[in-house]
């Protein structure tokens, strides 16, 4: 079974489903009803993710944990700022998540990747650089975003960065990997590509 099988089909379809409903929600009913859904989805998708696979990954919980925290205080105080700014510190996180991850071996994104995509250790952190540049790239660009849009202009901006976030990963892991390509049989011989 190939990476986009094994991969990309379903989580994917777990990853955005949330967006989904976030967007059609603003439309049909405002953004507080919309931050209700896309609470309820994402614990829904993260419940589905587990009992499929029987664990969450770390960036499951913490996802969970931002927009119900996020989503919660935007719904307590009917103040959009909260949810506004969701994606700006999942990045920011995330960027940091990765760049700590370095520290450790395998590295984060190896612990999460490694059994998708086989890369030489040098290939590892390039592609964790890369990713770290793109998730704070994102969230400056939601913070541009969230500060120049109307509301429902940026429910529609947030939900196109959303598929361009992962399409700007999944291009970046593919534009690095030939160069660093450790096949599984070799093992990381060299570990210096």
């Amino acid at each position: 079974m190939s990476f986009r099988e094994r991969y990309l089909n379903r989580h994917m379809i777990l990853e955005m489903a949330p967006v989904a409903v976030f967007f059609i929600a603003n439309w049909g009913w405002g953004l507080m009803t919309a931050t209700a859904a896309v609470m309820a989805a994402t614990v829904i998708c993260v419940g589905i993710g587990w009992a499929r696979e029987r664990r969450v990954p770390m960036l499951g919980i913490v996802t969970v944990a931002m927009v119900l925290a996020l989503g919660g205080l935007s719904l307590f105080f009917h103040d959009d700022v909260f949810i506004k700014i969701k994606p700006t510190i999942g990045k920011l996180l995330f960027a940091a998540a990765l760049l700590a991850g370095l520290l450790l071996h395998p590295t984060v994104l190896e612990r999460a990747l490694g059994s998708f995509v086989f890369l030489t250790d040098r290939g590892w952190r390039v592609l964790t650089f890369r990713w770290a540049g793109l998730a704070v790239f994102w969230a400056i660009s939601n913070e541009v975003a969230r500060r120049v849009l109307s509301t429902d202009d940026w429910v529609t901006y947030v939900s196109v960065l959303s598929i361009a976030s992962i399409a700007s990963y999944i291009i970046a892991t593919r534009l690095t990997a030939p160069a660093y390509w450790n096949s599984p049989e070799a093992g990381d011989e060299s570990g210096t590509n």
